[in-house]
């Protein structure tokens, strides 16, 4: 009755020289922003099918018949697409800007936020000089943000969802994409109180008054708005990560719900009503998955979905589980876990990374497949919990969700170093074990793997030592395998207090861990030298070199700054073009995966 009531009103009104051309605006500008928006990811989804085709079509160095080396110091003019394409991936994802003590953006994201907020800005304000020579009149410009915000609502809905059409489109991983959805949220939440605030200066008077439900609707959504950008600071965020879920969950609905109704009373509520679909879209291809994956978890019996816990120490778990029947899985993907018997809320889930590869690695004759293996760092909250569950029974149900990321494919490349601090040997444990897999297929140009793990306390090294025995004492023959493994500051300390004879049990037990005896293991105190080996093998090698790295902020960093120089003529001589994957600490995705 309030919505006829307005619309009746609004007719009534005696129409002005203005309004026809206000009206205009409200509707052209949102279409113009969201035709730049689809253009801008039209580009790199066909920059990405056509980095697909070109990988599918080239034929790997394995399959050839004759291997063309690259020749250094002859400039080839052939290699003027690759030296110019690594001189872009320097300047654009390695070189980054600090904000604080949280956030380092490259200069591609520092790119993509600065044109988004300059459009949504210039259309909503542009052309706002009324026919009275009046500039930046109100009356122009609150509606027009009004309409650009509620048309972004579904755009920031799909960067949100871990099932996301843009990922797919652009080869993006989702927890890539997070980033733009959190920064893009808050944009409209200060549009939206531009909106607000052009509403007030205009007067809430008569049909805009506050007594009436749309409008209070408009002020509710708002406020969750605004609440939620700002509990969505990575600091507030991390603190109190399991409550921020479910208060995330709250907010967003009231905000979608609210502005429909609000947006809804101006006939516009077209634009809001496609967010609640392609977050139901979202779930319920999750609940379908979840469905599939889990039928073991109601079946009386059934092995399938319990989960056995190992306490490898008290800052590591180990947790492995049956693999479901139809699952698959690529290297460094990781699924949501949910344990109800150890989850603080209900159907609380968090993300970890699978240690394992989907194909057995074989090397001992094993073709068992069937288990997945999760390594987790204990802290607070939940992974706290889950140690203190292992004191009560190692057994527990587990349901699953995943897989879900966008890891790289290493196939392709002749050298690949993989580097990693503490919990972060998930991520490139699973890597190193498919290159090695691969090896001993032959379906792999690689032919020099570097592992590097940085960790506290040499004790950590039973986390992966059984892996790492087992590929040493077998290695592929076509592979060249460097793996080294530094014990930081606190291990040193510890050593040096046993040499002056006050731990010499810990000495002994360090001194004779199988790893060190064995070659190709290189065990060494002290944080590695990051920057000198980045420059080093990318001096040495030929070819492509991936540096993949899942560590801290300081570390991917530090590695970030090595790559950086462009060494545009140096790849034009036929020096390595280098790629750069990190899974960053910093993120949501590897906070939980590191267990905290």
């Amino acid at each position: 009755m309030a919505i006829l009531n307005v619309t009746q009103v609004l007719a009534s009104q005696k129409s002005d020289p203005d309004h026809s051309i206000r009206v205009a605006h409200a509707m052209i500008y949102p279409e113009d922003i969201w035709f730049c928006i689809a253009t801008f990811i039209a580009f790199i989804s066909l920059c990405h099918a056509i980095s697909l085709l070109v990988r599918t079509l080239a034929i790997p160095r394995f399959k050839r018949s004759y291997k063309n080396t690259p020749t250094r110091g002859v400039i080839a003019l052939s290699r003027l697409p690759l030296a110019i394409a690594n001189a872009f991936r320097s300047i654009t994802f390695r070189s980054t800007v600090q904000l604080g003590a949280s956030y380092t953006l490259n200069i591609a994201e520092v790119f993509v936020t600065v044109i988004y907020i300059t459009f949504i800005f210039v259309w909503a304000l542009v052309n706002s000089t009324n026919t009275k020579g009046q500039k930046y009149d109100p009356k122009y410009w609150a509606n027009v943000a009004a309409n650009i915000a509620t048309t972004q609502l579904p755009l920031i809905t799909a960067l949100g969802t871990k099932n996301n059409i843009i990922s797919y489109l652009t080869g993006i991983g989702y927890e890539r994409l997070q980033y733009f959805h959190r920064t893009f949220a808050r944009v409209v939440c200060v549009l939206i109180w531009v909106h607000a605030a052009g509403r007030i200066k205009i007067g809430l008077v008569g049909s805009l008054s506050i007594r009436f439900p749309w409008i209070r609707c408009g002020l509710l959504a708002a406020t969750a708005f605004t609440i939620l950008s700002i509990m969505s600071i990575r600091p507030l965020r991390r603190r109190h990560y399991e409550i921020f879920l479910i208060f995330h969950f709250v907010m967003v609905f009231i905000v979608l719900l609210g502005g429909y109704l609000h947006a809804r009373a101006n006939a516009e509520g077209n634009h809001i009503w496609p967010a609640f679909l392609i977050w139901g879209l979202d779930r319920a291809f999750r609940g379908i998955r979840i469905l599939i994956y889990n039928i073991g978890y109601v079946k009386k019996g059934s092995p399938e979905q319990y989960g056995h816990l190992e306490a490898l120490s008290p800052h590591f778990v180990r947790l492995t589980l049956q693999r479901p029947t139809y699952m698959h899985w690529r290297p460094g993907q990781n699924v949501y876990l949910t344990i109800p018997s150890v989850s603080g809320v209900f159907l609380e889930a968090h993300p970890f990374t699978i240690s394992t590869i989907d194909t057995p690695l074989d090397v001992t004759g094993d073709t068992d497949s069937k288990t997945l293996t999760f390594l987790i760092r204990v802290r607070s909250g939940f992974t706290k919990r889950l140690l203190h569950a292992f004191s009560q029974t190692p057994e527990m149900k587990v349901i699953l969700d995943g897989p879900y990321g966008s890891p790289p494919s290493l196939r392709d490349f002749e050298t690949v170093v993989l580097i990693a601090g503490g919990s972060g040997v998930s991520f490139t444990l699973s890597l190193f074990l498919d290159l090695i897999h691969r090896a001993k297929q032959g379906t792999t140009d690689c032919q020099k793997v570097i592992f590097i793990w940085a960790i506290r306390d040499a004790s950590d090294i039973t986390l992966i030592s059984d892996t790492l025995l087992t590929v040493v004492a077998n290695p592929p023959s076509r592979i060249a395998i460097d793996i080294r493994i530094h014990v930081t500051a606190s291990n040193t300390e510890r050593l040096k207090n046993s040499e002056d004879g006050s731990d010499e049990e810990n000495k002994a037990d360090y001194m004779t861990s199988d790893a060190i005896n064995l070659p190709g293991i290189n065990i060494a105190n002290g944080r590695p030298d990051l920057t000198r080996l980045v420059r080093e093998e990318t001096a040495k090698a030929i070819g492509a070199i991936s540096f993949n790295v899942c560590g801290t902020p300081t570390m991917s960093n530090t590695v970030r700054s090595a790559l950086c120089r462009l060494r545009f003529w140096d790849v034009l001589r036929g020096g390595a073009s280098t790629a750069l994957h990190v899974e960053s600490f910093g993120n949501t995705v590897c906070q939980l995966i590191c267990g905290k």
